[in-house]
C-alpha cells in the first residue's frame, strides 16, 4: 500500500467544507483561481457566476510560481483592489480552485514548495463545488463584505468583534445521533450546528467524570481556537489543542508524526471527539473536516467557550471573551460566572441518545 507523504501532499477540501470555510470566513482564506484561459472559455455559465461571487484572485497555474516568488510586485497586479489585494504571508490559508481540481492540486504543491504552509485544493474543483453553493440573494453576504468585517461571526482568523451580549445556558440537542452527511451551509446558518451534532456542557462534564473514574478518557476534547486565544483566556481542563488553520494538513499525518506535532494521539474512526472554539463556527468547520477524514463520532461543544463559561465551566480558569482578529488588541475577558451543578439525568440521557454511551 502506498503511504501518503503529508509533508508534500496538499490538503484537499470537500465541497461542503469549502463552502463552510468561504461563507463563514472564520479563517479568511485567500482564494486563488488557477484555471487556464481554455478552462475559463469552457466554463459553464452557472459555474462562472459562482466564481465571480467568490471574488478570487486570478492567476493561471503556469504563472503561479513567478507571482508567488515576486509577490511584492506581481500579486497586487493580479488582485487589483479586491478583498485579497494584500500579498499572502507564508502562514495565510490559501485555497486553490480549478475546474475539476487537478490544476488546483498542482498549484497547491507549487505553493508548498515555495514555503506556504496552509494551502489546500478543492476536491473536484468548481464543478463539484458549484452545485452546493449557498443561494445568492440580497441578504447573502458577499466575499467583500465578509472580508471587510461587515458580517461578523466567531472572529476565527480576524475581523470584527462578535456580539457583546452574554449567552444563555448551553442547550442540549436530542435530534439524531452523530450526523456524518455533508450539509450545505448558508449565510443564515453559518454558526448553526444541528442539535443532534452538539454536546452540552453538562453532558461533556459527565463524560469526562466517567472517564476519570475508569482511569481512561472516554472523549478527546479538541480546542480549535488560535494559539493566542488559548494562551490569553485559558483552556477547558482536559482539552488538547489543534488550531483549525492546521487541521487540514494535520489529518494527512501518520499517527506518529501527528503525536510528535500536537502532543496527543491522533483520533481514529471509533473515538468520540468533541471540538470547540470560542462559539461554534470554527468548531463546525473542524467537525466537517474530521467527518470528511472518516471520523464520524464527532460532536461540537454547544456554544463553545461562551456557553461553557455561562454555566460556570468545570472549575478551571477559562474565560469568555469577544471575538478579535489575530494581531488585534485582545478584549477584556468577561467576569467569571458561578459554577452551575450538572443536571445528571439530563446529561446521561443526552449521552445515551447520541450513542456516546451505550445503555
Amino acid at each position: 500500500m502506498r503511504l501518503i507523504n503529508s509533508r508534500r501532499t496538499p490538503a484537499r477540501l470537500s465541497p461542503a467544507a469549502f463552502w463552510m470555510l468561504v461563507e463563514s470566513r472564520c479563517l479568511r482564506p485567500v482564494l486563488v483561481d488557477v484555471r487556464s484561459a481554455k478552462e475559463l472559455a469552457d466554463t459553464h455559465p452557472e459555474d462562472d457566476g459562482i466564481s465571480k461571487r467568490l471574488e478570487m484572485v486570478r492567476i493561471p497555474i503556469e504563472e503561479l510560481a513567478h507571482v508567488l516568488r515576486n509577490k511584492a510586485t506581481q500579486w497586487r497586479l493580479r488582485a487589483r483592489d479586491g478583498p485579497h489585494a494584500k500579498p499572502p504571508s507564508l502562514r495565510d490559508t490559501m485555497v486553490f480552485i480549478s475546474t475539476h481540481g487537478n490544476a488546483a492540486t498542482q498549484a497547491a504543491a507549487i505553493a508548498m514548495a515555495l514555503g506556504y504552509q496552509r494551502v489546500m485544493a478543492v476536491d473536484g474543483g468548481l464543478a463539484a463545488a458549484a452545485p452546493l453553493a449557498p443561494p445568492s440573494s440580497s441578504g447573502t453576504p458577499t466575499a467583500s463584505s465578509l472580508h471587510n468585517g461587515l458580517v461578523t461571526g466567531e472572529g476565527g482568523g480576524g475581523g470584527g468583534r462578535g456580539g457583546n451580549g452574554r449567552v444563555g445556558s448551553p442547550r442540549s440537542g436530542h435530534d439524531s445521533p452523530f450526523g456524518s452527511s455533508p450539509r450545505t451551509p448558508s449565510a443564515s446558518s453559518l454558526s448553526f450546528v444541528p442539535p443532534g451534532e452538539t454536546l452540552s456542557r453538562d453532558a461533556l462534564l459527565l463524560l469526562m467524570e466517567y472517564g476519570q473514574a475508569q482511569g481512561a478518557p472516554l472523549v478527546t476534547l479538541v480546542d480549535v481556537r488560535r494559539h493566542d486565544e488559548r494562551a490569553l483566556y485559558g483552556s477547558i481542563r482536559g482539552s488538547v489543542h489543534l488550531a483549525a488553520e492546521q487541521l487540514p494538513r494535520a489529518l494527512l499525518m501518520p499517527p506518529d508524526d501527528f503525536l510528535r506535532a500536537f502532543h496527543f494521539r491522533k483520533p481514529g474512526p471509533d473515538d468520540v471527539v468533541v471540538v470547540h472554539s470560542r462559539r461554534q463556527e470554527r468548531a463546525s468547520y473542524a467537525k466537517q473536516l474530521l467527518g470528511d477524514a472518516g471520523l464520524h463520532r464527532c460532536l461540537v461543544l454547544s456554544e463553545g467557550v461562551m456557553g461553557w463559561r455561562s454555566g460556570g465551566g468545570g472549575g478551571e480558569d477559562v474565560r469568555a471573551y469577544d471575538a478579535f482578529g489575530e494581531g488585534e488588541p485582545p478584549p477584556e475577558p468577561y467576569p467569571t460566572e458561578p459554577p452551575v451543578e450538572i443536571d445528571r439525568p439530563e446529561a446521561e440521557a443526552e449521552l445515551m441518545h447520541k450513542n456516546v454511551l451505550l445503555p
